[in-house]
């Protein structure tokens, strides 16, 4: 997480240490940590429409936790698999778009329509990152660049709903920007990497 300072990050993960040596020692699916952590996340979605914004935001954040903890679990205990990749990074979309569906109700209700735009911006913008890895990877072309990945935008939307209104009106505003750029930043790289080569056989 780049945009996450170290520290934070490191005490986070052992702050949930006892948590994650209990899904090992238990061989928890990781499919089920991953489905626990979406419901969670609608959970936090409906707090957004229902302008519960703090506890949205906290809700938002405690969803992250089993983001770490499914890829730590399978990783220990040799359940990762094709299928678990694939489930982990499709609920990772659902959760995405269900959050600023509950935020886009949230500004409709409040009569900020400038923030439909910018929540719409925000929506493009997260999918398109995850799009733009996930194509570049299936031509076998690493592309983990760009400022705003999953990770920051869960963090700081998290944080700034729990901040209050006015601070996560500035969030959702940086993200719709961050993100994007992200996006561009991804094209730029696959174009360094990749401009003039030719496709392999079976690439789409």
């Amino acid at each position: 997480m780049r945009f996450v300072p170290k520290l934070i990050k490191y005490w986070y993960i052992d702050l949930i240490s006892p948590l994650i040596r209990f899904c090992i020692r238990h061989r928890v699916q990781p499919n089920l940590l991953t489905t626990i952590g979406f419901f969670i996340t609608i959970c936090a979605a409906v707090a957004f429409a229902r302008d519960n914004i703090q506890w949205a935001g906290a809700i938002l954040l405690f969803s992250g936790t089993f983001d770490i903890i499914d890829g730590k679990v399978a990783r220990a205990t040799g359940m990762s698999s094709k299928f678990g990749s694939f489930f982990d990074s499709t609920m990772d979309r659902l959760s995405d778009a269900i959050v600023f569906l509950g935020l886009l109700y949230f500004y409709i209700q409040q009569g900020k329509s400038e923030m439909v735009w910018v929540v719409m911006l925000a929506v493009i913008g997260s999918l398109m990152v995850s799009y733009a890895r996930s194509k570049a990877e299936a031509l076998r072309i690493k592309c983990s660049v760009g400022l705003f990945q999953r990770p920051e935008r869960v963090v700081y939307l998290g944080f700034g709903a729990v901040l209050g209104h006015v601070i996560l009106y500035y969030v959702v505003w940086f993200l719709a920007i961050a993100s994007n750029l992200t996006v561009i930043q991804r094209i730029f790289h696959v174009y360094s990497v990749a401009h003039g080569v030719p496709l392999d056989e079976g690439d789409e």
